[in-house]
């Protein structure tokens, strides 16, 4: 099936390596402010640096250092990112909903929402969504070697940029312009994995106009959990692999396994299906990006810049089986023989298995995502430092996903009349009814559209003795565009018919920002005294209105030191999935050996094998709002100019957080949500009242779900509403800290670097009437830093990284052998770069990198609790010891 429907515009895009080697620091008020024509992220005024917040740059350096070809690589080096030493990709699961990597600042929001509470920018221009149940922006739209830095606000936003900057704000900068050519290469590799990145950029200045094209490309293999010891899908009690579907399967009757052939009793025939599943898909992308300026030094000046992503990744999904399993009776002929042999000679029992001997165990998932857009500028100088910028922005965004699925139904039908033999499945009769369940896919496809369009007016409004008071103010226009739709089974000729799911949004705005220099550097009795004040009104055409003000303040007594605080209000608006597919829920079979999602107090029973769960969205759903404000300092004595010392005190209080009901945690679930779900224990009768009243609601698929069950209600443990709605509350607060030092020497220069966050408190709400509950004290990591060592020898660079993620307390169970914590992970990395002397003739501008990521090839902590964890192993992600070299050369 052809994924995506061919590509139609070939972007403008890109950015040129860039050489060098750095770490994350703050933004400094000098570096900001060096030129009047320069806006930072967080402040709309130019020549002014964001007052009262934090800032975080990660520069063309650190770029270098870390290696990466993809921008979630480039995140997961800051520790105040939700992915940080964590898994990276769209992983080998990707499922009919596509949930593609988001940014995410101080671990907000809901994985089950479809929108991301850190804001998303490129160039100061926002992007559209990606994913098929998400709406933010796919994080890896753009190359890491595509990008100049990125610049990171670590406190709300939403008075400069509107909705979803709750988190923070991480603004992707690419270079203003280009002259010459430059080649660049990489070759990386693990044990079992290799990766390819190859790219070139080109540019030029004639007279007035400025501009360049660059062309990535990246390529890398899949992992199989068969590639990772770690990798493990494991029942911990027993010491044997968890699954139970294998080729050679097992019949189970009375509480009691059999392993075939020779019905043994016992734990059954054991095998471990995510050996056979990818943990890391195969990916290739193309990345294109392209930048014109128009700047003859007159009061007008002109730019637009473009970009094209397409990005194709294929995981296997291993072997195809029953979940659940097939019942057999001594009515069939193939079963009735084994059926005798089996204590008491039962008239009928369940049989795990799967079909690797007949279609093998590669199962195909492929997601193709496509992203382009363009977004002109034009810039007025208006005399008298005024100044008008004005902005226009359109993007798109689709993905689409396509996997394989079983349809029982055939299989279990044959089985039933007695036509299908299972424990033979080459058998001749069995290939019309194998066929006929291979007729069955899950799908999903999404289309984002995004117009924007945005006109700012900064400059002096007056002088005071400490400087100009300057003003900002401007106004917004957002409309999108979402058509998409999703199944977790549909035939081919169901897939073909398959409709749209639309919905549209329009967001008109003001804004205007103050900043007031009270006292200016060395003029007062201090050092210096600046104040801000912003606000934003965003009038939505789904919800309503929202202001949010944001209040800022520097003050440095002394020279070298800065002390900042921030107070302001933020807030999300619903994605437009989520807006998209509100209501016409759908229900899904649920069989409990998958996801055992029942009660912890009502133990499941024989005969009680599945959940009816209905999933959509609850219709309307409200914007998440949230409080937040920081103090902090940062310190660089004049005395030791190589020397930087930070720290920022956070707090947030985040309401009214979209997602699901905890269905994933069923004691917290059925604790908090009693009026969420009817079981077993209240009779059939209840719970088929219950599923009437839930589908009267608009379920889409009532009746046939319905039909998919045999035996009525009588096999139902229960049913569940899990739809998105506005749920919960987060209160957190926590410590961000920075040191750095740089020492010039004889031979070049030595230093030393630490960055990292400490969480405080985490309390969370599950719904509105519950209380809050601490969650840090378990299942959160508290304490996150990166710590670096470097050293320049004349041309050569060299760099060692040290990332630390912190252990944390888990709720020991009998299932995880009673285990009691998660440990910590510590991973190092070496990045080292020569550069060849300018004077080497053809050689010059010739550079040859090294990194090795994982220099230890330490494995990820384990974890025991299987179903809740990313194959056995929890607090990171790896591929392994990675060595990537790499090459570039500027003509």
């Amino acid at each position: 099936m052809h994924l995506v429907r061919g590509i139609s515009w070939l972007g403008v895009s890109a950015i040129a390596l860039l050489p060098a080697l750095a770490a994350a620091q703050e933004v400094s008020s000098d570096e900001t402010a060096s030129s009047g024509d320069i806006v930072v992220t967080g402040t709309l005024i130019r020549g002014v640096a964001p007052v009262g917040t934090q800032s975080i740059a990660v520069g063309d350096e650190k770029i270098a250092e870390i290696g990466a070809v993809n921008t979630s690589d480039l995140i997961a080096s800051v520790p105040q990112a939700g992915n940080f030493l964590g898994f990276v990709g769209v992983r080998g699961s990707s499922n009919f909903s596509l949930a593609v990597n988001r940014p995410s600042l101080r671990y907000l929001g809901s994985t089950s929402a479809s929108g991301a509470s850190t804001l998303l920018l490129l160039d100061g221009h926002r992007l559209p969504g990606m994913g098929i149940v998400q709406s933010s922006p796919d994080l890896d739209f753009l190359a890491a070697g595509a990008i100049e830095r990125v610049e990171i606000v670590t406190d709300g936003g939403s008075s400069t940029y509107g909705s979803d900057a709750i988190g923070g704000v991480m603004n992707f900068i690419t270079r203003k312009d280009f002259e010459g050519v430059e080649v660049k290469g990489s070759y990386g590799f693990a044990d079992d994995y290799s990766a390819y990145n190859a790219g070139v950029t080109a540019g030029t200045r004639i007279g007035s106009i400025s501009a360049y094209v660059s062309y990535d490309y990246s390529k890398h293999d899949s992992l199989y959990g068969r590639d990772r010891d770690w990798s493990q899908s494991l029942d911990w009690v027993n010491g044997v692999p968890s699954n139970t579907d294998c080729a050679v399967g097992n019949l189970r009757a009375g509480g009691t396994t059999y392993a075939l052939p020779n019905l043994t009793a016992g734990l059954g025939n054991r095998c471990d299906n995510s050996e056979l599943t990818t943990i890391y898909p195969e990916e290739t992308k193309h990345s294109v990006f392209a930048s014109l300026n128009v700047d003859n030094g007159g009061p007008v000046s002109f730019g637009v810049k473009g970009y094209y992503v397409n990005r194709k990744n294929t995981s296997d999904a291993g072997p195809l089986f029953i979940a659940g399993g097939a019942t057999v009776r001594s009515t069939n002929p193939f079963a009735a023989p084994l059926l005798a042999q089996l204590p008491g000679a039962p008239t009928s029992a369940t049989f795990n298995f799967n079909f690797s001997p007949v279609l093998g165990t590669v199962v195909p998932q492929v997601t193709e995502m496509e992203s382009w857009g363009f977004a002109p500028t034009i810039r007025m100088d208006m005399g008298k430092g005024w100044q008008v910028n004005v902005l226009a922005n359109y993007g798109v965004g689709n993905s689409e996903f396509l996997g394989q699925l079983l349809n029982a139904t055939p299989i279990t039908a044959a089985i039933t009349a007695g036509t299908f033999n299972p424990f033979n499945l080459s058998a001749a009769g069995n290939a019309a009814a194998i066929a006929a369940a291979l007729d069955q896919f899950q799908y999903g496809r999404a289309r984002h559209e995004m117009t924007n369009a945005r006109a700012v007016f900064d400059g002096p409004v007056f002088a005071l003795p400490g400087g100009d008071v300057r003003v900002a103010i401007g106004v917004e226009y957002l409309h999108e565009k979402y058509a998409g739709n999703n199944s977790r089974s549909l035939s081919a000729a169901q897939l073909a018919a398959l409709t749209d799911r639309t919905a549209t949004r329009s967001v008109h705005s003001v804004f205007g920002e103050l900043s007031v220099p009270v006292i200016g550097e060395g003029s007062g009795p201090i050092h210096s005294l600046t104040l801000s004040a912003s606000g934003r009104y965003d009038d939505y055409s789904d919800f309503g209105h929202t202001f949010n003000p944001k209040l800022g303040v520097n003050l440095s007594p002394v020279e070298g030191l800065m002390l900042r605080g921030n107070w302001g209000k933020s807030f999300q608006a619903p994605g437009m999935s989520d807006v998209a597919l509100a209501g016409a829920p759908t229900w899904t079979i649920l069989p409990l050996s998958v996801r055992n999602f029942a009660n912890p107090a009502v133990p499941t029973t024989p005969g009680r094998t599945v959940l009816l769960t209905l999933g959509g969205t609850i219709s309307p759903l409200e914007p998440q709002k949230a409080t937040t404000w920081s103090l902090g300092f940062d310190l660089r004595p004049t005395g030791l100019p190589g020397l930087t010392l930070g720290a920022t005190y956070y707090n947030i209080d985040y309401k009214g957080v979209i997602g699901i009901p905890p269905i994933f945690q069923p004691a917290t679930f059925y604790r908090d949500f009693p009026d969420n779900n009817v079981i077993f224990t209240a009779g059939e009768a209840a719970m088929q009242s219950y599923f009437n009243s839930l589908a009267a609601q608009g379920a889409t698929n009532s009746a046939v779900t319905l039909s998919q069950l045999a035996n009525g209600f009588a096999g139902v443990y229960g049913v569940l509403d899990g739809r998105t709605q506005n749920l919960a509350r987060v209160k957190t607060s926590g410590i961000d800290f920075n040191f750095g030092y740089r020492h010039e020497t004889g031979f070049g220069a030595l230093s030393v670097d630490l960055a990292g966050t400490r969480i405080l408190t985490f309390r969370q709400q599950s719904n509105p009437a519950a209380a809050l509950v601490d969650t840090l004290s378990q299942n959160t990591t508290k304490l996150r830093l990166s710590a670096g060592l470097g050293a320049e020898v004349g041309n050569l660079r060299s760099r060692i990284t040290w990332n630390h993620s912190q252990g944390y307390d888990i709720v020991p169970v009998a299932s995880t052998l009673n285990q009691a914590k998660v440990g910590s992970y510590n991973v190092f990395n070496l990045f080292m770069q020569y550069q060849v002397p300018a004077d080497s003739g053809i050689a010059k501008d010739l550079a040859f990198t090294l990194n090795v990521d994982n220099v230890f090839d330490k494995d990820p902590p384990l974890f025991r609790g299987s179903q809740s964890s990313l194959f056995g192993v929890a607090n990171g992600f790896t591929i392994g010891r990675f060595v990537r070299l790499g090459v570039s050369k500027k003509f």
